[in-house]
């Protein structure tokens, strides 16, 4: 028996025939005319990650960096696209990096604390996420934080300290792009029911159902102990997984691996 990894374990050579968006076939025409642009690698990049062709969007970064290995937000961006893949430690490392070179980078702090999250790092999650409150700049990056801390805090049984946390966010604030959060953080400090959260999630497509039931089921198993309600939101978010890439449904995911 071979010792050996195999060829197939080791590279990843599989490239799904799937036709480039309009912005991907422009980014890919900009960095063959301009190859030693780093912003065109990150705009690229981004461009593929919008295809899910996370794996492809690393590459990208990754060629940006060597063009500019100073470059904070292509460590910002390379790490998200590693997290879209499961990838938590490559993740962390980027992150890590990035707030090297910029320290007050929020998205940094808060996919740091997500990364962390995810390997079940929780005590390097709140430190993260302590960092990126304090350097939220609006309503909608606070309420997003604030999920995720008390989802952290909840995984810890530190449920008291976890309604505090939740009582920074109120009814009258303004969401923005964090509308999948908010609700269910309302839930966590007592302003709303979170069976009535949930059947408004379930109206959602699956990506926005993942990112206002992870939380829910997370609550369920955590707090009130209806571990059964948890388990089949969590198997439910695995079911409808068109947009697999996403934080809630690798929340899930790993959730269910150890599930007993």
């Amino acid at each position: 028996m071979s010792l050996k990894a195999s060829k197939e374990n080791q590279i990843f050579d599989r490239r799904e025939d799937v036709t480039a968006s309009e912005e991907t076939a422009r980014a890919k025409a900009y960095v063959k005319e301009h190859k030693d642009d780093p912003d065109g690698y990150m705009e690229l990049g981004l461009c593929l990650r919008r295809q899910m062709f996370f794996r492809e969007a690393v590459e990208a970064y990754s060629v940006g960096i060597s063009y500019d290995p100073f470059r904070c937000l292509l460590y910002r961006h390379r790490g998200h696209a590693y997290v879209n893949l499961g990838l938590y430690h490559q993740a962390a490392a980027d992150f890590e990096m990035g707030l090297r070179l910029n320290p007050e980078n929020w998205d940094c702090w808060y996919h740091l604390g997500l990364s962390y999250h995810l390997m079940g790092e929780y005590e390097r999650a709140l430190k993260a996420y302590d960092t990126c409150y304090e350097l939220a700049a609006s309503d909608e990056f606070r309420i997003c934080t604030v999920d995720w801390m008390c989802m952290t805090l909840m995984k810890m049984g530190r449920i008291d300290e976890m309604r505090e946390y939740a009582k920074r966010i109120r009814p009258d604030m303004i969401p923005g792009d964090s509308a999948g959060y908010f609700e269910r953080v309302l839930v966590y400090n007592g302003t709303l029911q979170a069976d009535e959260v949930l059947a408004q999630a379930e109206k959602k497509d699956d990506h926005m159902f993942a990112t206002g039931a992870y939380g829910l089921a997370v609550y369920f198993e955590c707090v009130t102990g209806e571990k059964e309600k948890a388990k089949k939101i969590l198997d439910k978010i695995a079911g409808r997984d068109e947009t697999w890439g996403g934080f809630a449904e690798h929340g899930a995911a790993e959730r269910l691996k150890t599930w007993k």
